[in-house]
């Protein structure tokens, strides 16, 4: 009889669990819960694999669910004119909170940030300290993103626009506005849909394809909910009014040490450094900072440093 029991609720256990396994994506993605609906599916979709929703969720359903954060109408007064060029330190600043741990590199001279590439660009990426130590950079994080159709992570399809040095690596004959992050040739970082020819108008020097912008004209974009792409690893980079350009590493899905951060956390970081202009990187599995010779975050891929195509580096 005892046997019998056992059985049965082992049987009844296992059902159980098969049936919360089966229900678990039907409730997550239909059901009302909207917090966990925006943070599962913001963090498929800005992950490698964004075909695990959109094969289940119309384009429609995606943006209704997560909002629409591209901010496209918002185009930066980029700054000038700056007092703190001259200082050549760098600071790194650990950054904590309940959820998350971050870092945040304080770079005073604009003009020492620069847009570095994987070494066979478009074939394959490489690690950011591979990147920082083939461009003999202090510093570096991940930049802009690219496209991985069979999930294999080799980073070696950028996509929008690749700037350096004033010339465009790739996106040069694009017709339509494009997002971009980047710094001109005076050293004004600038975040925004832009057209190539608004880009070449603006002596963009740096610059790649990733967003949505967070901070304009010292003012907060996100303003309701909490960007809607969930808690996830994040980079990011901001500017001071003084010129000084922030690098922003955020540390994420590791349970038991940092789960991550959403947009608003970002943006409400790089505000309360005193961003004038600010901007989000790519992030998720790729999100790392170098510095001084070594990794400084701990990156959430199972192989640690993920390969990207591109780099801002710090000469």
């Amino acid at each position: 009889m005892n046997g019998f029991v056992s059985n049965w609720y082992i049987r009844f256990v296992v059902a159980n669990l098969l049936f919360f396994v089966i229900t678990l994506p039907v409730v997550t993605l239909y059901g009302p819960f909207a917090n966990i609906k925006s943070s599962v599916v913001g963090a498929i979709m800005t992950s490698r694999h964004p075909q695990y929703i959109t094969w289940l969720l119309s384009d429609h359903e995606v943006k209704a669910i997560l909002g629409d954060v591209s901010n496209s109408q918002y185009l930066p007064q980029a700054i000038t004119e700056f007092t703190n060029t001259q200082d050549q330190s760098l600071r790194l600043v650990n950054i904590k909170s309940n959820r998350f741990e971050a870092y945040l590199l304080e770079v005073p001279d604009p003009s020492r940030v620069k847009v570095a590439t994987a070494r066979e660009l478009q074939e394959k990426g490489d690690t950011v300290s591979t990147i920082a130590l083939h461009n003999n950079a202090v510093a570096a994080i991940n930049a802009g993103g690219f496209y991985d159709p069979q999930g294999t992570g080799t980073g070696r399809l950028p996509y929008g626009v690749i700037v350096r040095n004033g010339e465009f690596l790739i996106g040069g004959d694009i017709n339509e506005h494009v997002q971009v992050v980047g710094i001109t040739k005076a050293g004004g970082m600038v975040a925004g849909n832009y057209t190539t020819q608004e880009m070449r108008n603006m002596n963009l020097a740096e610059g790649v394809s990733f967003g949505p912008p967070l901070i304009i004209n010292g003012k907060k974009l996100i303003t309701e909910g909490d960007g809607g792409w969930g808690i996830a690893p994040r980079t990011a980079m901001g500017q001071r009014k003084d010129g000084t350009i922030l690098l922003l590493v955020v540390d994420g899905r590791q349970p038991g040490y940092s789960l991550g951060a959403t947009l608003m956390d970002v943006q409400n970081i790089l505000y309360e450094q005193g961003a004038f202009v600010a901007a989000n990187l790519d992030g998720g599995s790729s999100a790392t900072i170098f510095y001084n010779g070594k990794v400084v975050n701990k990156p959430c891929d199972m192989l640690g440093e993920r390969m990207i195509p591109t780099a801002f580096i710090v000469r």
